[in-house]
């Protein structure tokens, strides 16, 4: 079997684990949100009206706009991490990534025959490059 053939498989196995049906309906509940959807919208919006006003020189930066944006911000910020939708897909997604993360490691761990730095040193061998800069 080949390298492709086998990410194949990987990839199959992957796509079948109970996390990723989690993440799919967390992201359909998610993009099926319209509130959230306008509230996540208008949140860029404001950041980009804020971006372009920190992007001026200080004596042609409208203050005012500034303090607008951010207060409008705050306001959308708070909605949308209060939304069930938004706290359930953002967590799944972290789960997902863990699972990817963990999956690389070990691919990384068997071609290249050590395991990847953490940053968490607890976890190290004790001819970690990173112990030995300590």
């Amino acid at each position: 079997m080949t390298v492709s053939e086998l990410a194949t498989k990987l990839g199959e196995a992957i796509a079948a684990d109970p996390i990723i049906e989690k993440y799919k309906a967390a992201k359909a509940a998610y993009e099926a949100d319209a509130t959230l959807r306008d509230a996540l919208y208008e949140y860029e919006t404001q950041r980009s009206i804020l971006g372009e006003e920190y992007q001026k020189p200080d004596g042609e930066r409208n203050e005012g706009l500034v303090a607008l944006a951010r207060e409008r911000m705050e306001e959308l910020a708070k909605q949308i991490v209060a939304s069930e939708e938004y706290r359930d897909y953002t967590a799944v997604e972290q789960e997902v990534n863990r699972l990817m993360q963990e999956v690389n490691s070990e691919i990384s761990r068997i071609v290249f025959g050590e395991a990847p730095c953490t940053h968490d040193c607890s976890t190290c061998h004790a001819a970690c490059a990173s112990k030995q800069e300590q």
